[in-house]
């Protein structure tokens, strides 16, 4: 039997102070947590390596598979500093200027250079996640002239989101650059980019992965009209995309996230990439220690509609409630996911031509495993791969047959923590093809997966080529061995 206590759904859970620390950590982990984020926007290096080491000792200790994601901050725009709190009155005329200090003029400070260049008379500035509307009047001399639209109070380092422009900023910054030579130190399991606006900026950061001697996986934040517009050649180009729902409803309005993400999860699953949905999934719980049944069912549908993972944010990272936060969210998916397994309930017929996967052979290959494990009335479908990648391909299926996915490879093992549906086994690097059957044997008899008479299909590939799963096989759990 397959763990009872874990959802095929996964969970994310950010780090921050009121979860860093190793004993917290591992109470989540044994609550659901399948994932930890770390948000580069906020805290410091030493800091966070203290949570990549309490995290490894964690994952150790519980004996489980869990993720490690690195979220750079990317082109992200802030409001610079200054002491006191600013009320900006409507119909008042404000003006911007670049910088990280007050102008002698007053000027509000913008964090990004190019703030003057990029906006145009007439375009609307969003600050305090949209809380606040600004309307550009003129430009001159390196000063931006205002109207506000819509009032707030103002404090320093707020963020600011410019949907009617076409920012400029490179999709690294300097910062960027070095956080990743941090994630790549430190083994992180994967690399989200914020605001990405086209599949030029995921190439850009893998080539700089690449030149760090890395292949971390990538996960596109889906938070910028721009990234809607092109999403399929982002799916194309990313290993995981996630529906940041926080950005993209100030930059697009509130009322078409829930559609927006709604064909985001779609087409992400049709393209076998990986799909998460995040920002304000339990937000009254980090006062509150019950849910609101908005949220509940916010997380419910998400888990209808088959994301791979659901992601808590400042529940858990700052939170008063970050145990508990995760808790509940285990138990909404559970039980959202008791209801869902009754048929069939994602098995595609055949290959959708419109798939997006790049590799057709493997991809005829698992729809031929998954199809004929439903009609044999198969117990698991077991997965051997290097890279993961034939475990995502299964997971994009969404079949009720639980599916274990096997590898010698511990950065693997972790990646596919990820995966909908994926439970990650860990064998020793094999010698041949039989050394690798008789380990799955061994580990599926442990952890009492299957009985000897039970049937499977497994899904393998060459035994020394990454990449190649091209034979699907129905067998007994005995005749692994």
């Amino acid at each position: 039997m397959l763990e009872k206590n874990l959802a095929r759904t996964k969970i994310i859970a950010t780090l921050g102070p009121s979860c860093g620390r190793e004993t917290r950590m591992k109470e989540m982990v044994r609550a659901g947590v399948d994932a930890f984020r770390f948000n580069m926007s906020h805290g410091d290096e030493e800091t966070r390596r203290s949570w990549v080491a309490m995290a490894k000792k964690v994952r150790n200790s519980v004996k489980r598979p869990v993720s490690m994601i690195c979220d750079l901050r990317g082109p992200r725009i802030r409001l610079g500093i200054w002491d006191n709190e600013l009320v900006l009155q409507k119909g008042e005329e404000v003006v911007l200027k670049s910088g990280k200090t007050m102008g002698r003029d007053g000027a509000i400070p913008v964090d990004y250079s190019a703030i003057v260049k990029d906006l145009r008379v007439g375009h609307r500035i969003l600050l305090r996640d949209g809380r606040a509307e600004l309307k550009v009047l003129r430009k001159a001399k390196g000063r931006v002239h205002c109207s506000v639209v819509r009032p707030t109070i103002l404090c320093s380092n707020q963020g600011v989101n410019l949907p009617d422009s076409k920012v400029s900023a490179p999709a690294l910054s300097a910062k960027d650059r070095k956080d990743l030579r941090f994630a790549v130190e430190m083994g992180m399991d994967w690399i989200a980019l914020s605001f990405v606006r086209s599949a030029a900026d995921i190439k850009t950061l893998r080539k700089v992965i690449n030149k760090l001697g890395s292949k971390i996986p990538i996960i596109a934040k889906i938070e910028h009209p721009e990234a809607v517009r092109n999403l399929k050649e982002i799916l194309q180009v990313s290993d995981a995309v996630m529906v940041a729902r926080g950005d993209l409803a100030v930059e697009m309005g509130h009322e078409v996230v829930p559609t927006i993400q709604k064909n985001i999860v779609r087409k992400a699953i049709e393209s076998s990439t990986s799909v998460i949905v995040a920002t304000q999934m339990l937000e009254s719980m980090m006062d509150s220690p019950q849910p609101t049944r908005a949220e509940v069912s916010d997380v419910a549908n998400a888990v209808v509609d088959g994301v791979d993972a659901v992601m808590l944010s400042g529940e858990t990272a700052v939170g008063n409630h970050s145990l508990e936060a995760c808790r509940v969210m285990h138990r909404i998916m559970d039980r959202t996911e008791s209801e869902l397994f009754i048929d069939s309930w994602r098995l595609r017929p055949g290959v959708n031509p419109d798939c997006l996967s790049g590799n057709t052979i493997a991809m005829a290959t698992v729809n031929a495993a998954v199809y004929a494990a439903h009609q044999a009335g198969a117990k698991m479908i077991l997965a051997y791969t290097e890279s993961g990648r034939t475990a995502a391909l299964v997971a994009s299926f969404r079949t009720r047959i639980p599916v274990v996915s096997l590898t010698s490879r511990e950065k693997t093992y972790h990646r596919m923590a990820l995966l909908w549906g994926v439970r990650p086994g860990l064998i020793p690097t094999p010698r041949s093809t039989r050394g690798r059957n008789r380990a799955a044997a061994k580990m599926l008899a442990k952890r009492s997966y299957l009985k000897s008479k039970d049937l499977l299909v497994a899904l393998t590939g060459s035994f020394q080529v990454s990449g190649s799963t091209r034979t699907m096989q129905l067998m007994r759990l005995e005749d692994l061995g």
